[in-house]
């Protein structure tokens, strides 16, 4: 993916954002990058990120003002700035927002604007109840169209049985493949060993 215009989408499973930003940066180095986050995001401090901290790394890793309030989200549908949106992680939470078409966050604000403009959204899903009652949700939105997902594996089937985490280090494979309206394949990973 190169010399595209990426929104990043950030929310909840604040765990994962470390990870999250690691492929982001990548992604920073031939493209430009914009991010859009979640209440939760921008007003909380967690135990993985100060709050400060992590959205000054977000500015420093954009070089651009973080879209983080309604109004902000609701002129992206008439600008048309972006090639495609990534949502990472989607958490359980705005997963449900998305698939029932609750427009009041940012970040589904900013991906109803995509979808306004007929743009893709590719989103990496973390829960720890995704194989769960969550994860009715997840199939649905699996089947909307627009929306492309990084595929996605248990990530500790022992002690968090119905947790699922998407594999971050997909994200630029699968942003790849839904610019060309593609799911990357296999959407669903065995354990990290057999990868």
């Amino acid at each position: 993916m190169k010399n595209k215009k990426i929104l990043i989408g950030i929310s909840g499973s604040f765990c994962n954002h470390r990870a999250v930003l690691e492929e982001v940066r990548k992604l920073a180095v031939d493209n430009d990058i914009t991010f859009v986050i979640s209440e939760n995001v921008k007003n909380l401090s967690t135990r993985f990120f100060e709050r400060e901290a992590f959205l000054t790394e977000l500015r420093t890793i954009s070089g651009k003002a973080i879209i983080d309030d309604l109004l902000q989200a609701e002129v992206l549908g008439p600008q048309d700035r972006f090639d495609i949106m990534a949502i990472v992680p989607l958490s359980a939470t705005m997963c449900t927002r998305m698939v029932h078409g609750l427009y009041d966050s940012p970040v589904t604000l900013a991906a109803k604007a995509m979808i306004r403009n007929q743009k893709n959204i590719v989103f990496g899903f973390a829960s720890n109840d995704g194989l769960g009652i969550s994860g009715t949700n997840l199939m649905r939105l699996l089947n909307m169209k627009h929306f492309y997902a990084v595929p996605f594996r248990q990530d500790a089937p022992s002690a968090k049985p119905r947790s699922i985490v998407a594999d971050w280090q997909k994200l630029e494979q699968t942003l790849d493949a839904a610019f060309q309206n593609e799911q990357l394949q296999p959407l669903l990973l065995g354990s990290e060993s057999d990868d």
